[in-house]
């Protein structure tokens, strides 16, 4: 830490609570969402909240007042309320205890201890306050034993699997909508396919704009990995999100764009060529 200027050891925390914070979003959505919805709404039958209402008041008042910004309520969450989320005992017992068994093998309660000390250091930056040498090595040591803690985790899940792939296990379209994997149809070739070209709410004309993002397993570094979409610009070839404005050689009535994901390795588990594949089909109608 002494060879850094204190700028540079700034910037160096900010982005290691930035990628912690990104870490801890993504888990919570990723276990939480397919159990039980909307995490920020959901009522067990005795009434009891799964999210503290204080969190959910806040997070719909940052999706208001900043909607450019946050595109999901899950987005809007700050470390404090994913540490509230993660640490809450049930949630923990029954969904957290796993991914954090690396870092924190005495459980919640440590779990908690060691989390909540990034809190003061992550305020303090994000109000361009200094920290002390000690919480940034805090922060630097915390934060990558967390993210290797998890990262672990979908690595010892993944080998339960027939394929140890990178897949895509989440899809967002410009409709609103959000796909989980174990949710999307699968075609017996191993791709994925969403299908709404017999769906009158999703029918588009020329000049719409169709948007698609994907997200791929995180336990899979970016670099073990390529991303191809076919039929868009190729510009957008290795993008996780495109935004494809239709023309009127797209109309059809079935229209088809298709992302690709596939790893360094030399075998692949679809067809000796890819590891995995997303089908997102719809109508596009003439133009007016």
């Amino acid at each position: 830490m002494h060879h850094y200027s204190d700028s540079e050891i700034r910037n160096i925390c900010k982005e290691k609570l930035e990628a912690l914070e990104h870490w801890l979003r993504r888990l919570i959505d990723l276990t939480l969402t397919p159990v039980y919805g909307d995490i920020f709404i959901y009522e067990d039958e005795k009434g009891n909240r799964l999210v503290k209402t204080k969190i959910s008041t806040s997070v719909e008042d940052r999706l208001r007042k900043e909607p450019n910004r946050y595109s999901r309520k899950i987005d809007a969450i700050l470390l404090d309320d994913a540490i509230d989320i993660i640490c809450k005992p049930e949630l923990f017992k029954n969904h957290f205890n796993a991914p954090f068994k690396v870092a924190f093998p005495d459980g919640r309660d440590v779990t908690r201890t060691f989390l909540k000390r990034l809190t003061d250091p992550r305020n303090r930056l994000a109000h361009a306050n200094p920290i002390s040498t000690r919480q940034a090595e805090q922060v630097i040591c915390y934060t990558n034993d967390v993210i290797d803690s998890i990262k672990e985790f979908y690595r010892v899940e993944n080998m339960q699997v027939e394929f140890n792939v990178p897949l895509i296990i989440k899809v967002i379209d410009s409709f609103g909508n959000t796909y989980f994997r174990e949710n999307i149809a699968k075609a017996p070739s191993g791709e994925i396919v969403i299908d709404h070209s017999n769906d009158s709410k999703y029918y588009l004309r020329p000049n719409d704009i169709l948007t698609l993002e994907v997200e791929v397993d995180p336990s899979f570094e970016e670099s073990d990995y390529t991303i191809e979409w076919r039929g868009v610009s190729a510009e957008m070839k290795n993008l996780k999100k495109v935004a494809l404005q239709l023309e009127n050689r797209h109309v059809g009535q079935q229209f088809s764009l298709s992302c690709n994901i596939t790893s360094k390795e030399d075998w692949h588990r679809i067809r000796g060529k890819v590891d995995d594949v997303l089908i997102y089909q719809i109508k596009v109608l003439p133009p007016v």
